[in-house]
């Protein structure tokens, strides 16, 4: 028998137990070894604890936690949903809950406000309702009985601001206080948090657009009467407009409104056409009324909330476009928040990301439903790559992403942070 060459037969011996399989020239290689991957068992007792403990931790105590699990290696893809499960059940048994009564006093970082609800006891769409008035004047009360109509198919939350002054629901900490309503909600129901609907007029259309814009990630569909944008200028639909690409809209306002103008519906309404134009596929609907002062249609508001039930959110959108006005917003959908501010688009094509805009530094969320986890992910910015490799799932930004939104419709398991 004649021997192998010693060059072939130390590549033999060089091989691992089992040998590798000999790949053909031009044959790409497989994936590469992941970093460490976590077990599930060593320092299972304290992963528990620090799960439990991260839903009320301070901001300090959270990122020692992240950096803990990620000491610990990455996570099986298997493992992500069965983990995800477990992460949720806790941050919500760790935070409070609403109480199943029509009226109630929800406090938040030192705001109290007034809360009507109509409950349910099934899974069901939550609608939240924004009230109009003005210094000192406007309650939930009123909200409800315009909304109320919804009840028999949504959980109505009619919040009273905590601040009765004409810009309330544009007030970040009365924003934050809503989101946290919203968050206790879905604690307290079985919530489809893919069916989330934003409705109000007067202020309430105001808040519309601010609260609902700001966060259209979070939202089905959005219905703002004689209301509008706050702001001067141009510079009014910016931070709200841009978000809503994935989130449609249903406005009216009328030229005769002496409480109200149009002029910045009517501006808004002009930007969608523009960025219709240009490709983007808004979904919006603008009417423009000349007899129904600071009223409401002939034909009510049932059609505007027939409209809205039937609209679902797409949790994993592949086309995101955010333009950040909240410094508390610190993720739309599968983008971080740039470092630098300003508008920020990405799109996804299979395990391809494209990044315009975004100055500075950018984390990308990731998961399962975006991208296959398994090959690599590329990520340019025009001609620049800014990322091209394998990215893993870790524990520490499944535990970040849920304890943040709350959300078993979407959640990330992976992120890559590029500059």
């Amino acid at each position: 028998m004649r021997r192998p060459p010693l060059l072939v037969l130390a590549l033999l011996l060089a091989l691992p137990v089992g040998g590798a399989p000999v790949l053909a020239e031009g044959t790409p290689p497989g994936p590469p070894p992941p970093p460490k991957v976590w077990n599930g068992r060593d320092k299972a007792r304290e992963v528990k604890g620090w799960i439990k403990e991260y839903a009320t931790a301070t901001a300090a105590r959270q990122a020692e936690i992240r950096a803990a699990l990620d000491a610990l290696g990455s996570l099986k893809l298997s493992a992500v949903k069965t983990k995800a499960r477990i992460i949720l059940k806790a941050v919500r048994k760790a935070r409070p809950k609403l109480e199943k009564k029509a009226s109630q006093t929800f406090t938040h970082d030192g705001l109290s406000g007034t809360v009507h609800l109509l409950g349910a006891k099934k899974k069901k769409p939550l609608f939240l309702a924004l009230h109009g008035g003005g210094q000192g004047v406007g309650d939930g009360k009123n909200a409800m009985q315009k909304w109320g109509m919804a009840g028999g198919k949504c959980i109505v939350i009619a919040p009273t601001t905590p601040k009765k002054v004409g810009s309330a629901w544009n007030q970040p900490d009365v924003e934050r206080w809503v989101l946290a309503l919203l968050a206790a909600a879905k604690r307290t129901w079985d919530v489809d948090t893919n069916r989330i609907y934003v409705a109000g007029h007067s202020m309430g259309g105001y808040g519309t657009w601010s609260i609902g814009a700001r966060h259209a990630d979070q939202f089905a569909a959005l219905c703002a009467c004689a209301g509008g944008l706050f702001g001067s200028g141009r510079g009014i639909v910016g931070g709200h407009v841009p978000n809503l690409l994935n989130t449609p809209i249903w406005f009216y306002n009328s030229t005769d409104d002496k409480q109200v103008s149009y002029k910045s519906s009517a501006l808004a309404d002009e930007m969608l056409q523009a960025l219709k134009q240009k490709g983007y596929p808004y979904v919006w609907t603008y009417d423009q009324y000349d007899d129904i002062g600071h009223g409401v249609p002939k034909k009510g508001l049932k059609p505007m909330v027939d409209w809205l039930l039937k609209q679902e959110r797409e949790p994993h959108p592949r086309w995101v476009v955010w333009e950040p006005s909240r410094d508390h917003k610190r993720r739309f959908a599968w983008i971080g928040r740039p470092s630098g501010g300003g508008r920020v688009e990405g799109k996804i094509d299979g395990n391809r990301i494209t990044l315009s805009g975004a100055p500075g530094t950018t984390v990308i969320y990731l998961n399962p439903q975006l991208v296959d986890l398994t090959k690599p992910v590329t990520i340019v910015r025009g001609e620049e790559t800014l990322f091209a490799g394998f990215v893993y799932a870790r524990l520490s930004v499944l535990l970040d992403t849920i304890a943040a939104d709350e959300d078993p419709k979407r959640w990330y398991c992976a992120s890559v942070t590029v500059r």
